[in-house]
């Protein structure tokens, strides 16, 4: 499993210490560390920032986005594709297509985001049209790590899976670097701003060894149901 740490980070030499030559992810709303990771991290994604749109409520242009982008495609491995927290599956569609007439442009390397309280017809869509999927935990299934997110989870991976168990596509899983959770399913990639946000609770390394040391399955085995006790 590819895990990116989520920016910003401060001080600036906890950036360097802890991020230096790891996996990050670049939020567009707060790309202060776009230039540092550049210098010191080795892959590079970037999170539309969808989640704080709809966090503080505020209207966006997507195109504002996509120019920015431009900039840094070539440094990247792939960035989320725009999307609308607790919209419609409409909603989120058209911005699909937004995307879909320009991928070219950027380098196939959008990726779509389904949303954990969105329908498994839409899920098993997506995993017919792209070969990299985000699962971004939302709705009534916003906290990770509860039985009815597990219950979902696992409805789930028996769409994106085969028989065998194995992945038809790369999951990457949105905030979720907890081991408890990403053990249990086969994620190819997830991030968490855990170390930014923790690292004065005891030491960054804590953090970051416990992360390291745990790795997903390669195949779906059942998941689990137990809840989440160490929160993102």
């Amino acid at each position: 499993m590819i895990k990116y740490h989520g920016t910003p980070c401060s001080p600036m030499k906890i950036f360097y210490e802890a991020f230096a030559n790891k996996n990050v992810l670049i939020p567009y709303p707060r790309p202060d560390d776009m230039q540092r990771a550049l210098q010191v991290c080795n892959k590079i994604i970037i999170d539309n920032g969808a989640f704080s749109v709809w966090r503080k409520g505020i209207a966006v242009d997507w195109s504002n986005f996509y120019n920015w982008m431009k900039k840094f495609i070539d440094r990247i491995e792939f960035f989320l594709i725009p999307d609308v927290i607790n919209g419609t599956e409409i909603e989120n569609n058209a911005l699909l297509k937004i995307y879909d007439a320009n991928k070219t442009e950027f380098k196939h390397k959008g990726v779509p985001i389904w949303h954990v309280n969105e329908s498994l017809e839409r899920l098993e869509y997506l995993a017919e049209q792209y070969g990299y999927i985000a699962f971004g935990s939302a709705g009534q299934y916003a906290q990770l790590g509860t039985l009815a997110w597990h219950s979902k989870m696992n409805e789930a991976m028996r769409v994106v899976c085969d028989n065998e168990g194995l992945p038809k596509v790369k999951i990457h899983m949105l905030r979720c670097l907890d081991p408890k959770l990403f053990t249990q399913y086969p994620f190819f990639s997830g991030d968490s701003t855990n170390v930014a946000v923790n690292h004065h609770r005891g030491g960054w390394q804590n953090i970051m060894k416990r992360i390291e040391a745990a790795n997903s399955p390669y195949k779906y085995a059942g998941g689990a149901t137990q809840l989440n006790l160490w929160n993102d």
